[in-house]
């Protein structure tokens, strides 16, 4: 058997190139173990050089996939970079927002919250690293924790402004519940306090309480809500004559008395400055005037603590009809 292979191997190949040229033909001739042997060698070189060759294509891929990948994450970074100067200017208007609404506890309450606020020095450092194209030596711990934070402090700077937008509308509707509109015009014939008795006087009687302010003009005078509410009673009451009384929340409540007729019923919502009623003398009153009480938490106050001071010839003057009206 190995005598057969042998001679087999030792066998002669000729091998015949013709040209399509005038050239002579030419003629090679091996055995056939050389030939296998030359074709074995090919066939490792040719499989060999398509093994390196990919691993330099898959090198040269590789590396430009890092390229581009690095030139993403210095991107991101930039973005972030923006991002936390963005939350920085959101936090010096949030602070100065609330200076000037005087809130209570102006300051920042994420870095009440913390201690601090922004990012650290170690954190300023690896963003500079980012953007110095060194994004490749970043660990992906350190981008999830700037990416949390940024978060965070996004959240925390959503709250606050919803906080002082909170603020700025209830302060707005307890100024519009506030009842510091004048309720009519006319002349302040009587204050607030201790007086004598206009329906008494000369009876021996010493004085009472007069819990209102009484302002005098001539008869159907339109009377205003002095601030935003809801009416609690549009009706006649003894001593009051036909009275509004609206709820304005927060605690305060206002009455007016005396009036000649209502416009308001018991439920409407009213408005600052929508009129209400006519002035009249109706009820225990000795001539076409209003009487305007303020309640707070139950208790009737001085409504000119609530009111602007006015000047002029009808500041505790004579009503346009020539009396002083009186309740």
């Amino acid at each position: 058997m190995r005598k057969k292979i042998l001679a087999a191997l030792a066998r002669r190949l000729t091998v015949l190139v013709i040209p399509q040229t005038q050239m002579k033909p030419w003629r090679w001739q091996c055995s056939t173990g050389f030939f296998i042997f030359w074709l074995g060698l090919w066939s490792l070189m040719t499989v060999g050089a398509g093994i390196v060759a990919g691993r330099h294509v898959d090198y040269w891929i590789t590396k430009a996939d890092n390229q581009v990948m690095l030139t993403k994450m210095t991107r991101l970074a930039q973005e972030m970079e923006r991002a936390r100067y963005a939350l920085d200017q959101a936090r010096s208007t949030d602070r100065q927002l609330r200076g000037l609404l005087t809130m209570a506890g102006s300051r920042d309450p994420i870095e009440a919250a913390t201690g601090v606020g922004g990012p650290t020095l170690a954190d300023r450092l690896s963003l500079g690293k980012m953007l110095g194209g060194g994004a490749s030596g970043i660990r992906q711990a350190d981008w999830h924790r700037e990416i949390a934070r940024l978060r965070r402090d996004a959240e925390g700077r959503l709250a606050s402004f919803q906080e002082i937008g909170w603020y700025v509308g209830n302060q707005k509707s307890l100024r519009n519940a506030t009842p510091s509109l004048w309720p009519t015009e006319g002349s302040i014939t009587s204050l607030f306090g201790y007086r004598f008795s206009p329906m008494h006087r000369g009876d021996g009687e010493a004085g009472e309480f007069h819990a209102g302010l009484d302002i005098a003009n001539a008869a159907d005078t339109l009377v205003h809500a002095t601030a935003d509410g809801t009416v609690r009673f549009s009706g006649w009451t003894q001593g009051y004559g036909n009275m509004v009384v609206i709820d304005h929340g927060y605690g305060v409540s206002t009455l007016y008395g005396h009036t000649s007729k209502a416009l308001v019923k018991g439920g409407d919502r009213v408005m600052r400055g929508q009129v209400i009623a006519y002035m009249g003398t109706t009820g225990r009153s000795t001539g076409a005037h209003l009487h305007y009480e303020v309640w707070r938490q139950g208790r009737p106050v001085n409504p000119m603590s609530y009111l602007k001071v006015r000047s002029g010839p009808d500041l505790f003057g004579f009503a346009q009809n020539g009396s002083k009206a009186r309740s």
